[in-house]
């Protein structure tokens, strides 16, 4: 079996780690994977393990599609697994053109709609991330027998707990006695009222804690927006209480140095893995503080990027994270709980396997 992913651009995001975990997965399974992208700050992590990578730059959607025609002739790729609205539309043409089954994972509802309900008419299988996208598809008349529901899978070798957490706080430049909050995600318009959310809920803390700092580290279009209101607090503060960081690619060692994370999606699997106690907050609301009592309804709205239990306010934020900082056995007892959940239910070797099973289905 040979499988082509395609993607528009290897950025540092939830759905291009998503595919790096998944190719990984695959090749350990004896799948021949190859990724097809306009390259990207992610596109050294896929060549260190190994995995092919075509460049095919984003440009005018004809010459991709003659670009990409031409890859699958020549490397004999028998499916093809898109993974954003842009692979999509042209997915659907090149799968009719070399009558190749198509798969496709839609990892939220933000993609284009018309070519994401396009190629899920189109292909042969249609994965989704979290029930609610199910209910979505269901909404716009896609056959319920062709929709899979399988989850984020975690690499748990590289998202695991790390023994020394003052190392990587002075590998990034952070103090050791402080007690630090790390929100990762996009700065993009449809996240940013999230991470302002955060900074609006770090002040409120900060006032009365001076021990307390909080990391924000992505890429997006809203960052400037985000660096001049993180100046604004600060100077209110009159401290350094907000940093906002560039994206890593290494996101794992941001965990390592945090006490509590927040974050939605994918970001709250690979903190819960590193044992690290998780506030959900995403693009439909707030989900609040991750455990055993919820994490069945948290799944269910992908920690509140598909669905949510409340608004998110700076208010209920703060009290959540306040709540973790002032109960370090209860913050200690969450992680331990994270890690167990993802092993169990969400390494990729769990959900790779799960996915392979579907390719064996179509082909």
């Amino acid at each position: 079996m040979k499988v082509l992913m395609l993607v528009s651009r290897l950025n540092i995001g939830g759905t291009e780690k998503y595919i790096l975990s998944l190719s990984q997965s695959l090749l350990t399974h004896g799948v021949q994977v190859g990724v097809a992208a306009d390259g990207g700050p992610l596109a050294n992590s896929f060549q260190k393990v190994g995995i092919r990578l075509h460049n095919v730059p984003i440009g005018k959607n004809s010459k991709r599609i003659s670009l990409l025609s031409s890859i699958i002739a020549k490397e004999r790729y028998n499916l093809i697994h898109a993974h954003d609205s842009k692979s999509f539309a042209q997915a659907v043409t090149l799968s009719q053109k070399h009558k190749t089954p198509l798969i496709i994972t839609i990892h939220g509802t933000y993609h284009r709609r018309a070519a994401l309900l396009s190629a899920a008419r189109t292909s042969q299988r249609v994965i989704v991330v979290s029930p609610k996208l199910t209910q979505w598809l269901l909404n716009h008349k896609i056959p319920t027998d062709k929709i899979q529901m399988i989850p984020n899978g975690i690499d748990i070798a590289t998202f695991r707990p790390a023994a020394n957490k003052n190392h990587w706080r002075k590998a990034l430049r952070l103090p050791q006695t402080a007690q630090i909050l790390v929100y990762a995600g996009r700065f993009s318009s449809d996240k940013y009222p999230i991470a302002r959310t955060v900074v609006l809920a770090a002040e409120r803390i900060a006032k009365y804690n001076r021990q307390f700092l909080a990391v924000l580290v992505g890429p997006g279009s809203r960052r400037s927006d985000l660096v001049q209101l993180a100046a604004k607090v600060n100077r209110r503060l009159g401290r350094t209480a907000i940093i906002i960081r560039p994206s890593m690619s290494n996101i794992q060692h941001a965990y390592y140095v945090s006490d509590v994370v927040v974050g939605t999606g994918r970001v709250a699997l690979e903190a819960m893995a590193c044992a690290k106690p998780v506030v959900a907050a995403g693009v439909a609301g707030y989900c609040g503080i991750v455990q055993l009592k919820n994490i069945n309804k948290m799944v269910q709205c992908h920690f509140g990027d598909h669905g949510a239990f409340a608004p998110i306010t700076p208010e209920t934020l703060s009290s959540d994270i306040n709540s973790l900082l002032r109960n370090p056995k209860k913050a200690y007892a969450l992680g331990k709980l994270g890690v167990k959940t993802v092993k169990r239910r969400f390494s990729i070797k769990v959900i790779g396997s799960r996915i392979i099973q579907i390719y064996k289905g179509v082909n």
